[in-house]
Parts: C-alpha cells; structure tokens; sequence
C-alpha cells in the first residue's frame, strides 16, 4: 500500500523522439520546433530601450523566421534573475518542456543570456542538449550545435561571460561599499521615521512623533504591549503606513495595527540616532543569514537623529536586563520541551502556537500554548486559545497509539482473510487480467513504435504521425493506468500481503513507547490544529493510508460475512 507519487515522470526516450510539425505553407517539412529563450538580470530605466526581453524576442522571431527547417513553437523569458543562477521559472519550464518533447531546439540571443556559470552552461550545451538530441543556437555568437568545430569555442566563451559576471558582481559590491561609507542610502528598506532624499536619509514629519513617543513611554516604564496597544488606536504600523504613502491604498484585509515585535525593532535601530548600518545579513548558500555585530558597518552622523544617543543607550540596557531576567527565570528550555514546535497552529488564524511557560497562584509552573497572534497584536486580530502542553501531549499520544494499534490489528485481519480459498480466487483473477493488459500493451508500444519508423521513410506525412501518435499514446497511457490497477489489486489480495515498509517500521519503533516524544512527534503528527475551548484537530502522517488500510479491512469483511 505504497502511497502513490504526485510527481511527474518522464521517459528520457521519449523525449528524444523529435515530434515532427505540420507541413509548412511553402510544403516544406519542418524539422525543428524551436523554442525562444530571453533572459534580463534587471529591467530599468537604463536598459529599457537598448535589451529589453521584447527586443531580444524580436531579433529571435526574425531569425527563426529567415530559417527553412524551424519553426518557433514557444517562448520563455525570465526577468531580473541573474546568469549564474539556473534556478528561473521561464529556464525551468523550458528545460521540462525540452524534456516532454515539446521542443528539440532552443535559440537565444548570446550565450551570455543562456548563463553565466561557465560548469552549468557547459553541462547544459555539451551534455543535456545532446543526449536529448536538442539543437541549440546563440545567434549574435554564431553559434550553432550542428556544426562542426564549435565544441573548440564554446568553453572559452563560456569562461568569458562567467568572469565578466563576478566581475559585475565585484564592481557592484565595491560601488554599494563606498556609498555606504560616504553616508549615502543608496539601497535596503527605509527605516519607519524616515524617507529616502537624494540618497540620504530624512525626517518624515507626519511620522517622526510617533517614534520618538514609542522611545519616551518606554523610557517611562511602559511595557511594549501597551505601547502597541495605545499605537494601535491610533495610527496604522509601518507596513500599512507604506501603502498609504505610495498611494495604493491599503490591501482588503491587511492587519494594520501594531505589535510587540514592531515595537522592539524600532527600540533597538540605531538608524535613529543619526546613524547608517550595513552588513547586518548576508547571503550563504542562498539563505540570508545574520552577521554579529562585529561585522556589522556602522556610520555615524549620517543624517538627522530622533533620539538622541544617551536616551538610546538607556533603552538599550532596559533591554538588556529584561531578557536577562527572562531567561534567568525559564528554567526549561522552550526548544527542548516544545515538542510541536511549528507543527502546532491556531486554528482561527492559521500561525504557529506560542510556547510558554507559566506561573501558577500556588508558586508551580505549567507549560502551555497559546495563540501567536494574539500574544504578538496583543488581543487584536484572534483570541487566546490557550491550552496546557500536558493537555496536547496526552491527546496526540492518544492519537498515535490508536492509530498504530488499528494498523497492525487490520493488517493482521487482511492478511487472515486472504488465506481464504475465495480471495485466492479474486488474487489468480487480478494475475491473468495483469497479464492480458501487459501484452495489449506490448503490442501497442511497438505499434506506435513502427509509425514513427513510417514517417522516418516517408510513408506518412507528419500531420498523419501527430495524429496516430498521439492516439496510440492516450492508449498505452491507459492501458498502463490500467495495469497499475490490477497489480494493486491483485497485490491487495495476496497471502503475504503487508503495508507500506516505511510505515510498518515506524509503527513498531513507536508500538510499545508509553509517553510522547519528540522524535514520536516527527514521525506521526503532520499538523496539530487548536481551536477555542481546548478543542484538538489532530492530522497525523500515514492517516490516508490508515484510511485506506480500514476500507481494505471493511471489504475483506465483507467478503467473509457474504
């Protein structure tokens, strides 16, 4: 009873078969369906009219359209996605595209808009295309995979355009560095407070009042709660505050109020004391990442302050103390006894539980959960749907075990049933049915074979090989949907039936533990959903297959009762 995959299989052999056309208007035989490919690391202002996608678009259709033996059947473009990086949708499309069949040539402008990495861009032209039998064409390099004598080019361009990538890269890199250091906000989000003039930073009036009132009530002594509170009645918060100000208005549905988290982000940027941060992130592997802050660049007096530095300071030590006193007073460690972690959610508003842990009156402690949202919007925007840890635990222990207990009583009970002389019957059916189907099969695999054979000699044109392949292909895809059927069925049926190996090895890991683990947790519980009144919604991992094992249990039943 394995589960049955949603990815989408290719046949490597297939797709090498090249689909011929229709005949063109000139009755010539159109022998490559060509697909145009156009790329662009950023649209602005300065390569608007000399390398836009629709320029390089049209210098392909003109190119396509001077050739006899192509016609341009599909094109693909991506927009600001740089050539060392082949993770693009319009590249990805193109490459399944190539894989399916529905193209076997691929044109673009310069070998620069195919790639920039000189290994991945060598890999594609030097070894894909041509095990999927793709010609490929650069056409302002001249490059052309039919001829001859290109393989001797083509890593060297390929190195060229790599080279002048991390080039661009480094020079970039170097610009932003300066203007950095020279004080200028060339790029990165505006701080709340702030608008970006001539590449500096300055006060924005309607908002200016309302940071430095978030830095005097903290300095006052109220808690950040109640600061996003009273904020909260009355402005909207900083993101909501951006679509006003680019006069797109406010989204339908857009939470516009204030939370804790916004609060403290203000209270710890030192943008407003005048001055600029940069290298607080950076890339690795493709995951921005936090630098420390002896990384970090910081320059001073780069535009005008709303907080002067001494009340600055003061905040940031209040800080300090209270996060050290809250973690002098967790005696647990949240990670380590938060056995969900983002497995459990609200159930109104969908975002991951708060763990934490509890004073009770009597003086003892209790670890429970309670809706983010609302801890985070401070009663705005959903409700507190607290419920004890212990409370959960027992519930989804309850669950698994349950669960483990059915899989193993059923599959026992099925496999007892398909002993029977009467399910051996059914199983003998399913066999000789498998078998009937593998020969039409066969037979209509090498029928559509042969047709391809024909349009090769010339016997049939290629409108009629479209038309006849693709009949035969809707065959052999039912037929093998079909098989797919009986050997389930007749594997259903058999005396040593068994289900899925990976949920048989999990089920007895876990059949004699006694309490709820992390490790269980992982294993079993795909979702845990907590609803008002400490309602429980548990998912677990294998529960369509449970079901399925169930109904398989119910037929045999059935069966035997009949």
């Amino acid at each position: 009873m394995a589960r049955k995959s949603r990815k989408t299989k290719w046949n490597p052999a297939a797709s090498m078969e090249q689909k011929p056309s229709v005949t063109s208007s000139l009755g010539q035989k159109i022998c490559y369906q060509a697909g145009l490919y156009a790329r662009l690391s950023e649209e602005s202002e300065a390569n608007r009219e000399r390398a836009t996608i629709e320029t390089q678009m049209d210098l392909l259709r003109r190119f396509v359209a001077g050739q006899d033996d192509m016609v341009a059947v599909k094109e693909y473009f991506d927009i600001s996605y740089s050539g060392t990086n082949f993770e693009r949708p319009g590249f990805e499309e193109m490459i399944q595209d190539m894989r399916n069949g529905v193209i076997n040539c691929i044109i673009v402008k310069d070998l620069s808009r195919f790639g920039r990495n000189y290994i991945e861009t060598g890999n594609y032209i030097e070894r894909v295309f041509p095990f999927f039998n793709v010609r490929f064409l650069a056409v302002t390099d001249g490059y052309d995979s039919n001829k001859s004598g290109e393989e001797l080019l083509m890593p060297l361009k390929n190195m060229i355009n790599e080279m002048y990538a991390k080039d661009l890269s480094k020079k970039v890199k170097t610009a932003k560095e300066t203007m950095q250091k020279k004080g200028e906000y060339s790029t990165g989000s505006v701080p709340y407070g702030y608008y970006r003039a001539d590449k500096h930073l300055a006060p924005d009036e309607a908002v200016k009042d309302t940071v430095q009132e978030i830095f005097h009530m903290f300095l006052q002594g109220d808690k950040m709660n109640k600061i996003a509170r009273y904020l909260s009645e009355k402005t909207v918060n900083p993101r909501a505050y951006k679509y006003l100000k680019s006069g797109s208005g406010i989204p339908e549905g857009f939470y516009t109020g204030w939370n804790t988290q916004t609060v403290r982000g203000i209270l710890e940027n030192p943008a407003y004391t005048g001055a600029s941060v940069w290298n607080k992130s950076k890339t690795v592997h493709g995951k921005k990442v936090r630098t420390p802050k002896e990384e970090w660049v910081v320059v001073e007096n780069t535009h005008k302050a709303l907080v002067n530095r001494e009340d600055f300071d003061k905040v940031q030590k209040i800080l300090e103390e209270k996060a050290a006193s809250f973690h002098a007073s967790c005696v647990h460690d949240h990670a380590q006894y938060n056995l969900f972690g983002r497995k459990i959610v609200c159930a109104d508003c969908g975002k991951t539980m708060g763990f934490r842990v509890e004073y009770l009156k009597d003086g003892s402690q209790k670890k429970v959960y309670r809706c983010s949202t609302y801890l985070n919007r401070n009663s705005i925007g959903c409700t507190n749907h607290k419920i004890f840890a212990c409370e959960v635990e027992k519930a989804v222990f309850h669950a698994i075990h349950n669960h483990m207990e059915l899989c193993i009583h059923t599959e026992d009970m099925v496999k007892k049933m398909n002993a029977r002389a009467e399910s051996q019957q059914r199983y003998n059916l399913y066999g000789k049915e498998a078998d009937r189907i593998r020969q039409e099969l066969q037979k209509a695999t090498e029928t559509k074979a042969g047709i391809f054979e024909d349009y090769k000699d010339h016997l049939i044109d290629g409108e009629q090989y479209v038309e006849i392949s693709d009949t035969y292909a809707k065959k052999i895809k039912r037929l093998s949907d079909r098989l797919e059927e009986m050997l389930q069925a007749q594997a259903s049926y058999s005396k040593t039936y068994h289900i899925d190996t990976d949920w048989k090895t999990v089920v007895e890991k876990y059949l004699k533990k006694r309490k709820l683990t992390k490790e269980m947790v992982e294993a079993f519980v795909e979702k845990v959903v907590v609803h008002e009144k400490k309602a429980l919604e548990i998912h677990l991992v294998y529960d369509d297959m449970l079901e399925e094992l169930l109904v398989l249990g119910a037929e045999r039943q059935g069966i035997s009762n009949g």
